[in-house]
C-alpha cells in the first residue's frame, strides 16, 4: 500500500507541475502482469527457462546412494546457481524487450510518462495491448 501511495502522490505532483506547461502531457499505463501472461516473447522466455531448468535438473540428478549428504547438497547448490544464472539472463533479455516495446508505443502515441497499471488507481491511456503486440 505504501508504494502505491507514493506512486499516486508522485503522479499527482507531476500532473500539477506539468499542468502549467503549454503542451498537454500524455500519460500512459501498462499492465505488466498481462504483458507477462500474454506476450508471445514473454511466453517464449518462460518456456525456455522451463526447458533449461529441466536440462539442469537432469544433469545434476543423482540417484546413487554412493554420495554423501554434503556432496548431494553441493550438487543441488551448483544446480541452483546454474539455474539462477540462466533465469537472470533470460529475465534481463525480456525486460530489455519490454522496455523497448513500451518506449516505441509511448513515442507512437505521444505519451510522455508511462506508469505500471498496478501503481495507478485511475487515469492514463492503457497501452498494454500495443506492448503485447510488439512483443511477437
Amino acid at each position: 500500500m505504501f508504494p502505491r501511495l507514493i506512486s499516486s502522490l508522485l503522479l499527482f505532483s507531476m500532473i500539477f507541475f506539468l499542468a502549467g506547461c503549454e503542451r498537454e502531457v500524455g500519460l500512459g499505463v501498462v499492465d505488466l502482469d498481462r504483458v507477462l501472461e500474454e506476450a508471445p516473447r514473454a511466453i517464449y522466455y518462460q518456456d525456455k527457462l522451463d526447458e533449461e531448468g529441466r536440462e539442469i535438473e537432469d544433469r545434476y540428478q543423482v540417484d546413487s546412494d554412493d554420495i554423501s549428504n554434503e556432496e548431494r547438497l553441493a550438487l543441488q547448490e551448483q544446480a541452483y546457481q546454474e539455474y539462477q544464472a540462466v533465469k537472470d539472463e533470460l529475465e534481463e533479455k525480456l525486460n530489455n524487450e519490454i522496455e523497448r516495446a513500451v518506449k516505441e508505443v509511448a513515442e507512437q502515441e505521444n505519451l510522455d510518462i508511462i506508469f505500471y497499471k498496478q501503481a495507478v488507481s485511475f487515469g492514463g491511456q492503457d497501452i498494454t495491448e500495443q506492448v503485447v503486440e510488439r512483443l511477437q
